[in-house]
């Protein structure tokens, strides 16, 4: 009698197990919308994927998934100090201009027929020269090779960050890693928030790039993520009131606004600069020296109180971008109490790099208090 009812208990558990674990297991087809509004159709689970941004290989790295990563367009190879399991993947062309025949070749491998466990992640908009890269053109050129599924997704635009991470770690079986992040991320803005509550705000001149002339300067309006960081940051954008994401702007106009902090943003083909003195910091002070001199720029409190800084770019824009955004608020208020580098270095463990020492992420470098 004891023997049966141990039986029967034992398939009870069983069964409860196997229910629980159909509960949480993915059906297929599945089919979910992109963030550029097509619907998108994976036949099997995805067991490789090609990155055509380094946005997108960021996420799959964030979601623990960098293992299913078979190609990657130029810009991840040259990340490569973000990505270093991903440099000696499969080249699949220029992150503008992706080679559809390498795809399918590596989507085909040796087999006669694709199996339908591949997805491709691009851009859900885009072009260059006048070229589409986007998603449509993506999935247009790869239309004669048939099962390869291909989905657009920003993972850098604040609005949509949450959905994206969220889609992708259901597509991945990754819905745990996804909250996660998305918790983390959200706690970082919230103590940024609070940190900056009832300060004086600024009023901030971001420069997006290395000016080519000061007639046609590069900035951002209020319709971009770099506005929304400004903001949140405690400052406010002296071209916030723009729409636009993306202004050409003049010397003249920038003076006229009168900033009372400059931020400039400068890339390296390493991750973060060599502290103080170093080539690094000596081609980052060439840039602030330009800025300092520039005519005018003496009747703006933000160089006569030498409140210009030199921001390392990939802090700023992707899924880790809150690093850059605490970064504008300890140089925008020096009083709270925030750490940058060690939201940049929680950052890092969650992609799998590891924070590098004696590196440095702003120019002039941050005063210990």
């Amino acid at each position: 009698m004891k023997i049966k009812l141990f039986s029967a208990l034992l398939t009870l558990v069983l069964a409860l197990l196997l229910f629980c674990s159909s509960l949480g297991a993915a059906e297929y087809p599945m089919t979910f919308t992109d963030s550029a509004d097509r619907e998108v159709t994976l036949q099997m689970p995805v067991e490789r994927i090609i990155v055509l941004s380094t946005d997108a290989a960021e996420a799959v790295e964030l979601l623990g998934a960098g293992d299913l990563i078979v190609g990657v367009t130029d810009t991840v190879q040259k990340y490569s100090w973000y990505f270093p399991d991903l440099k000696k993947k499969t080249l699949v062309g220029k992150w503008s201009a992706p080679d559809y025949e390498i795809i399918g070749q590596i989507a085909k491998g040796d087999a006669d027929t694709i199996t339908p466990n591949i997805l491709v992640l691009g851009y859900p908009s885009g072009k260059m020269s006048g070229k589409s890269y986007a998603v449509d053109a993506v999935e247009e050129g790869l239309a004669p090779f048939g099962g390869i599924a291909v989905a657009g997704f920003s993972f850098y635009k604040e609005e949509s960050l949450d959905e994206e991470i969220t889609k992708l770690g259901m597509i991945l079986g990754k819905e745990d890693r996804a909250q996660e992040y998305i918790a983390w991320k959200n706690s970082k803005k919230e103590a940024i928030s609070d940190a900056v509550k009832g300060l004086d705000k600024p009023m901030v001149y971001f420069e997006s790039s290395q000016p080519k002339g000061l007639g046609e300067l590069k900035t951002n309006g209020g319709a971009s993520d770099i506005d929304k960081s400004i903001r949140l940051a405690g400052g406010l954008n002296i071209f916030g009131s723009n729409e636009d994401e993306s202004i050409t702007t003049s010397w003249e106009d920038v003076i006229s606004k009168k900033p009372g902090v400059i931020l400039q943003v400068k890339s390296d083909d390493v991750l973060g600069w060599g502290a103080f003195p170093s080539s690094d910091t000596i081609a980052a002070q060439a840039v602030r020296d330009e800025i300092m001199g520039r005519t005018g720029g003496s009747s703006i409190s933000a160089i006569k109180n030498d409140k210009v800084w030199i921001i390392f770019r990939k802090m700023l824009y992707g899924p880790g971008s809150v690093a850059g955004t605490t970064m504008m608020a300890k140089l925008f208020h020096p009083e709270i109490d925030l750490d940058p580098e060690q939201v940049y270095s929680e950052y890092l463990d969650l992609i799998g790099v590891k924070m590098p020492e004696d590196r440095t992420f702003v120019f002039p470098e941050l005063q210990s208090e």
